[in-house]
């Protein structure tokens, strides 16, 4: 049985699978059993029917028991699958890295889960099975027979707790990005100075995270199409806990900009 934690769904009320977790997670019980419960689906194949979980803290949507997943124009949901191990999304990553193909995957993922249009981008070859969708891996059992896995992967308007800790994941969505200059003193004790990027809902401005910017990387502040390659990394300021981005270095193959006009 797939294990699989979602953070978005499809809502049967508008039609719409441009939903999240983060929408209803601190809703009362009254309200969500009125207007969530049985009709929120997965935001792919829209068969099976999902239910909120709260357990120590921590909330996701998961399928109802012996509800399934069904085929999409022929093709296997991708939520059926189980979720990749932190080891197995590691050693996968490394080949297509020795390969420098993560660029690929991570044009491949942004067409997939934001819809862009982004017909005019080629894809070059990435093997192993994954161009029907990039962020199935494809590997074999002892036994020989062929297992899908699915690599973890977040919006940012989940960013945070809910997030699995510590371990290679794809981050996604539209944001607008802002850019901080910081001044820090470094092990000679000379004043140097380093560049944020600082992730933000495109209406209210508010911050969700944050990371160093890559010294390559040409950007400017606006909106933009985001994917990630990368980790959660809490941390704890005056009692308050923060939820940092860590990008997977080399960090300039390991995040993906497209602007967009809102």
């Amino acid at each position: 049985m797939a294990d699989y934690k979602f953070d978005t769904f499809y809502y049967i009320e508008d039609q719409s699978d441009e939903h999240y977790l983060s929408e209803i997670e601190e809703i009362s019980d009254d309200e969500y059993n009125t207007k969530y419960k049985g009709k929120m689906y997965c935001p792919f194949c829209k068969g099976p029917q999902l239910l909120l979980v709260k357990n120590a803290g921590i909330s996701y949507l998961r399928t109802y028991p012996k509800q399934l997943h069904i085929l999409v124009e022929g093709e296997m949901c991708p939520y059926e699958c189980k979720t990749a191990s932190k080891k197995m999304v590691e050693d996968y990553i490394k080949e297509l890295r020795n390969k420098k193909k993560i660029q690929s995957l991570l044009e491949a993922i942004m067409r997939r889960l934001l819809k862009q249009e982004t017909a005019h981008t080629k894809v070059t070859d990435i093997k192993l099975d994954t161009l029907n969708n990039p962020l199935i891996i494809n590997s074999h059992s002892k036994d020989g027979q062929s297992k899908k896995s699915i690599i973890p992967h977040y919006s940012f308007k989940n960013w945070g707790k809910n997030v699995l800790q510590g371990q290679l994941l794809i981050v996604y969505g539209k944001v607008y990005v802002d850019l901080i200059e910081k001044e820090y003193t470094d092990d000679s004790e000379k004043v140097r100075k380093q560049i944020y990027i600082h992730f933000k809902d495109i209406n209210s401005r508010k911050l969700i995270t944050s990371c160093r910017k890559p010294e390559e990387l040409k950007i400017s502040k606006g909106n933009y199409y985001v994917v990630i390659l990368g980790s959660c990394h809490p941390r704890e300021v005056n009692k308050q806990i923060y939820y940092n981005l860590s990008i997977n270095s080399p960090i300039e193959e390991s995040i993906l900009f497209k602007p967009f006009a809102q």
